[in-house]
């Protein structure tokens, strides 16, 4: 009697319990969610599916294919890390000067050089026969042969006391000295003005009046035989913290003449890693507190320094002795030494297209440039000519016209143009072009893409269910 009653309960119990299919979850998902065209779809019966409804299901299959296709396209470019350049020129009220340096096209003396017999035919021999490609053979003497120190440089170059006749920043004269530090370079000893980025100066106004005015004897008569037969001052203008081999605006000022140099600041701000900077190359962030400079000689991190020490490292070990200018200890080159080994090696290394892949040098993401617009009118003007004398007590117009000339180097405006370089693609952007082409295309949002997941969590669950073989449950209305 009892065992009848129990199954009567159990009969009764299965009689209340529908029957849960995996057409059901269906059947309550698509009449919930907010995926457009799942309520058009006919529900799964053994019936054909009619017209209509396949032409929604194409519909949805089609839209969907497309979607994929433009979430997969736009991933890619995330991936690939696209970037975009923004110019954006800005007022200031001050802006910081660049450093000049200032090179006599003959840097050495001839006055000083007088005192060793055949310095003029060596340095003759090995300017004009080396245009030809023809070859002699160095003196013997103790000065061509031994090492040459950095003060005997000095000592056989131009006095910047001499050649820097008057000193003007900012409408003020100042003595010339105090502001200008002799540099020695590739073109011999050089003078520098604000070549010290801990105490930079700084411009408030703009023009040829209001920044640096120097007026400036070449002393044509101590000119020795150089390779180079100009006559003149180099000019270079480059951060304070970049040697002047380093720079990138050269400026040529010639005797007799007022040279106007009108320069701009650009301000280059690059992506580092994984962006590339360069096209194809990364740069490196030099500002960054995790950033060490790897350089030994250069205090400051540029791809120019990081190239300059290379290429000198390389030389001393091919040649056993540095240059004038470089900045690393050991023996300096003596005259035969430079000319036989040093300069034909260093001139090998610039024509060497693998150079920049051996040395590993990358770029600063962040660095400056002073491109400049040059003029020049006749100097000084005849009227002047009588008192110019007077004041540089040159010995005829024709000395004066043939050694003196005046450079004036300024901001032609007080903007400074940074070229930013910004990333194409954010987490955000990304977001929001996804969610554009999901809407687009299936009228969905994240909140759908939850309904989705949650639909295929009920799914595994209804699958486990019939595994175990447990009665399926409606979790969607029960939980």
């Amino acid at each position: 009697m009892d065992e009848k009653k129990t199954e009567t309960v159990t009969f009764d119990a299965d009689r209340r319990t529908p029957k849960y299919a995996l057409k059901d979850l269906w059947i309550e998902f698509s009449q919930s969610t907010g995926l457009h065209a799942v309520d058009k779809i006919k529900r799964p019966s053994k019936s054909p599916f009619r017209i209509r409804g396949l032409l929604w299901i194409l519909a949805m299959c089609s839209t969907s294919a497309f979607l994929v296709y433009n979430l997969v396209g736009e991933i890619g470019n995330y991936n690939s890390y696209p970037t975009v350049t923004k110019v954006t020129p800005k007022i200031q009220n001050s802006i910081e000067f660049p450093a000049v340096t200032i090179c006599n096209r003959c840097t050495l003396n001839k006055s000083r050089l007088d005192v060793y017999p055949d310095m003029m035919n060596y340095f003759f021999n090995t300017s004009i026969l080396r245009m030809k490609g023809i070859s002699f053979s160095a003196p013997t003497s103790d000065v061509f042969q031994e090492p040459l120190s950095l003060e005997w440089w000095k000592n056989m170059s131009m006095e910047g006391s001499k050649m820097l006749s008057q000193c003007v920043f900012q409408g003020d004269i100042f003595d010339c000295m105090t502001m200008f530090r002799p540099v020695h370079t590739k073109e011999g000893l050089c003078h520098t003005f604000n070549f010290n980025f801990s105490e930079m100066v700084k411009v408030w106004t703009a023009g040829e009046e209001a920044n640096l005015v120097l007026s400036f004897n070449i002393n044509q008569n101590d000119y020795t035989f150089r390779k180079n037969m100009a006559a003149g001052i180099k000019v270079l203008l480059h951060d304070p913290r970049v040697h002047p081999d380093a720079s990138s605006t050269v400026v040529m000022a010639a005797p007799g003449f007022s040279t106007f140099v009108a320069m701009q600041k650009f301000l280059y701000m690059y992506q580092p890693h994984p962006y590339t900077a360069f096209d194809d190359m990364e740069c490196v962030d030099t500002t960054s507190a995790q950033f060490v400079n790897p350089l030994k000689y250069y205090s400051y991190y540029t791809y120019n320094h990081c190239l300059m020490e290379c290429v000198q490292m390389k030389a001393f070990s091919e040649c056993g002795c540095i240059g004038p200018s470089d900045p690393q200890d050991g023996p300096r080159c003596s005259l035969a030494k430079q000319d036989s080994c040093y300069k034909p090696f260093v001139r090998s290394m610039s024509k060497d297209g693998t150079i920049v892949k051996e040395c590993g040098c990358v770029s600063e993401c962040t660095f400056d440039r002073y491109p400049a617009q040059v003029s020049s009118s006749s100097f000084p003007a005849n009227i002047w000519d009588n008192t110019f004398l007077n004041i540089t007590r040159a010995r005829d117009k024709g000395s004066m016209k043939d050694n003196f000339l005046e450079l004036r180097v300024f901001y032609d405006q007080m903007i400074v143009t940074s070229i930013t370089q910004q990333p194409q693609y954010t987490v955000a952007s990304l977001f929001s072009n996804v969610g554009g082409q999901m809407g687009l295309c299936l009228g969905a949002s994240i909140l759908t893409v939850m309904e989705i997941t949650e639909l295929l969590v009920f799914i595994i669950l209804f699958l486990c269910d019939k595994c175990r073989g447990r009665k399926a449950r409606n979790r969607i209305n029960t939980w």
